[in-house]
């Protein structure tokens, strides 16, 4: 059987330096980081349209 070095990686280092770059930059997703209070709602909505008003938007739009 072959003798393997114990320092042998498949995988090729990367010495330039770019990846503990990128793991400083990246940081990880705490449980506070998923909480939602709900959906954002503002606070001036544009009036609401009838059903006949979509109809005939909605019509107008389809023509082609």
């Amino acid at each position: 059987m072959p003798v393997i070095a114990p320092d042998a990686s498949p995988f090729k280092k990367n010495d330039s330096g770019s990846s503990t770059q990128q793991k400083s930059e990246t940081k990880k997703a705490h449980a506070m980081d998923h909480i939602s209070k709900g959906p954002a709602i503002p606070e001036e909505m544009p009036p609401k349209a009838s059903k006949e008003e979509i109809d005939a938007r909605m019509k107008e739009l389809n023509k082609k």
